[in-house]
């Protein structure tokens, strides 16, 4: 259950902050990618401060592009700090980072994060994916289809919206990260975003 509200909750206010439009996003920045074996431990928010178990770690979204098609994606500090708000991210997530990318009218929004020790399976992942487009395609018309397609070499889950959001999925399992997002316009800026994630 805490799994199943954490994910819905993340998808559910990526979906709002698209809505609303990106205010005032801090720029990803430019750290180096940490080696496999060795992850990078999480860095806290510029406040330092720990919510609820769950750690903002800026540094996960290196595993995104820089820019998708001349657009670059950025941080979104506040939705972060409202889904730490809720118990059952910390529980689950142990840190996480929240990205946005927008030109006009095409968008895409979501979440990297990386589960706590020992939470992520097969089941896990299955469950945080259903969740997470109840979220997002709940607010969009309700889920019309699901697919799973290749792209940048890994496994992609996409679903597609009634109103045409597509919501993607994917594991960077040399990372431990599980990517989380949905994109709307014609230039598709998720199916970019997880066709170039990082190993």
């Amino acid at each position: 259950m805490r799994l199943r509200r954490a994910a819905l909750h993340a998808g559910a206010l990526a979906l709002l902050v698209a809505g609303c439009g990106p205010v005032a996003p801090a720029s990803v920045p430019a750290t180096p990618a940490p080696p496999a074996s060795a992850p990078a431990s999480p860095t806290p928010s510029s406040s330092g401060a720990r919510v609820t178990g769950v750690v903002e770690d800026l540094a996960l979204l290196d595993v995104l592009p820089a820019t998708v098609d001349g657009a670059s994606v950025t941080a979104e500090h506040s939705s972060f700090t409202d889904a730490a708000a809720d118990p059952d991210f910390g529980e689950s997530i142990e840190a996480a980072a929240f990205a946005l990318v927008v030109d006009g009218n095409d968008l895409a929004s979501g979440v990297v994060a990386r589960p706590v020790a020992g939470e992520f399976s097969d089941a896990f992942f299955r469950d945080w994916r259903t969740t997470y487009d109840e979220g997002a395609c709940g607010q969009a018309g309700g889920i019309s289809g699901t697919a799973e397609t290749e792209l940048g070499g890994r496994t992609v889950y996409v679903t597609t919206c009634k109103g045409g959001l597509r919501v993607y999925h994917a594991y960077v399992e040399e990372r431990g990260l599980i990517v989380s997002l949905f994109s709307m316009g014609d230039r598709r800026f998720g199916e970019q975003l997880v066709a170039g994630l990082a190993p």
